[in-house]
């Protein structure tokens, strides 16, 4: 048998008033009027290299990442790279050479890592790393390169933190190839994805 004890604190556990019927409560309501949630940041990445005057080459990226994560783009292939060797001279004759391969990968890797909020600023921690082979008629390869055949290789790096607000872009970085004379600049834009 139930006493009214236990009766009175089951009505107090499930949220009834002691003096009269339980009354339902309606469902909650969106607040009309309220901002549009983020679903996603659209980060463009343009990687540009520049001569003197000349544009060489622009070349965009595009990654989409949720605010307070991370996202990443890779973009390349494996290229060989020749490596000679000699066999042991055997009687009368000369050392024969072999050449065996070995690849290097070049392409493109971007990270995005996107923080909070700020004052209508979202935060971009960006990491850029480009690998390319200097074209073999460059003015600046060394006669050695073009001799051999073998290609000779690139690099750029970049780790930044920028704040970006939704619409704005940034010329984030700038570097010049100390061997090609060419100028590298990293322009980030920021759409907002509501």
């Amino acid at each position: 048998m139930i006493t009214r004890r236990a009766v009175a604190l089951l009505v107090v556990l499930l949220g009834a008033p002691l003096d009269g019927p339980a009354i339902a409560q309606e469902p909650t309501r969106p607040v009309t009027g309220a901002k549009p949630t983020v679903t996603a940041l659209m980060v463009e990445v343009t990687i540009s290299r520049h001569l003197g005057d000349k544009l060489i080459s622009s070349t965009p990226y595009q990654l989409s990442v949720i605010p307070e994560n991370r996202s990443s783009l890779r973009m390349g292939g494996d290229v060989p790279v020749p490596s000679v060797t000699f066999a042991p001279a055997q009687e009368g004759k000369p050392a024969n050479p072999l050449t065996s391969y070995g690849y290097r990968s070049i392409g493109t890797n971007i990270d995005v890592i996107a923080g909070p909020v700020v004052d209508g600023q979202y935060r971009l921690t960006l990491t850029i790393e480009e690998n390319s082979i200097y074209p073999l008629d460059a003015a600046s390869i060394t006669t050695a390169m073009k001799a051999t055949g073998a290609p000779a290789f690139r690099s750029f790096k970049s780790n930044n933190t920028i704040a970006l607000r939704d619409g704005q872009s940034l010329d984030y970085t700038m570097a010049t190839d100390r061997i090609s004379g060419e100028v590298y600049r990293v322009n980030i834009k920021l759409a907002v994805v509501k």
